[in-house]
């Protein structure tokens, strides 16, 4: 029973040793990007050993393997609620874009993570475009019911529009405080936030549900709605 005991202690400080580096890492490769830290930087940051690191992960592109698919995990699990939702158009819109910001909130490191990552060109860019095709897939396969699957106005150029609005004003929160005057990663205008995503969905959905007359140059790429 004494043996158990230990056993399952050690098991316990393993996985804190763990979580120790994966935090670490994960600021480190937000701040410097995956290039710019080293081992050594991750092993400080995290105040574990150096050799521990090696232990629970095969080298540092492991490391930051384990901290995408974390993120991943969560946004794959937040999506796939919004995905069983019921309802019109509009409702399912609303939950999907609730269920990413409420990712987004709980996960506010993964915007800036794979943003860098994207704009420094790295190679962990074929990692996260893997990970996030069945996502673009899924939001795209949302709007198919009044959207064409090509042009101006398909289906995964409005689900892009939609995931970029969301994501974006996480990564830019301490630059809008300063543009605003105002506290951005406040809860008030967080919320203020998630209604204006609601209310520009909704004028998007009914202008082209409604099947209103698009812009001359629209049109004319063949733009038309189903």
């Amino acid at each position: 029973m004494a043996e158990k005991r230990i056993f399952a202690g050690k098991k316990n400080i393993g996985a804190e040793t763990r979580e120790k580096l994966l935090n670490a890492a994960e600021k480190l490769f937000i701040e410097r990007g995956f290039d710019g830290c080293s081992v050594s930087d991750i092993a400080r940051r995290s105040k574990t050993a150096k050799g521990h690191l090696y232990y629970y992960f095969k080298n540092k592109e492991s490391l930051f393997d384990a901290v995408l698919d974390r993120h991943l995990t969560a946004q794959r699990l937040a999506l796939a609620e919004a995905a069983a939702a019921s309802g019109n158009m509009r409702e399912k819109v609303h939950s999907t874009l609730d269920a990413y910001v409420n990712f987004i909130e709980k996960n506010p490191g993964f915007p800036k993570l794979i943003q860098r990552e994207i704009c420094s060109g790295s190679k962990s860019v074929r990692k996260i475009s893997a990970g996030m095709a069945p996502v673009h897939a899924w939001g795209a396969s949302v709007f198919e019911e009044i959207l064409p699957p090509d042009g101006p106005v398909s289906a995964r150029h409005f689900f892009f529009s939609i995931y970029s609005m969301t994501l974006n004003y996480y990564t830019y929160e301490g630059m809008l405080g300063r543009l605003w005057g105002t506290n951005a990663s406040s809860e008030s205008a967080r919320a203020e936030r998630r209604a204006h995503l609601h209310a520009v969905a909704d004028i998007i959905i009914d202008r082209l549900a409604g099947g209103e007359a698009l812009p001359e140059a629209v049109a004319s790429k063949g733009g038309k709605i189903r």
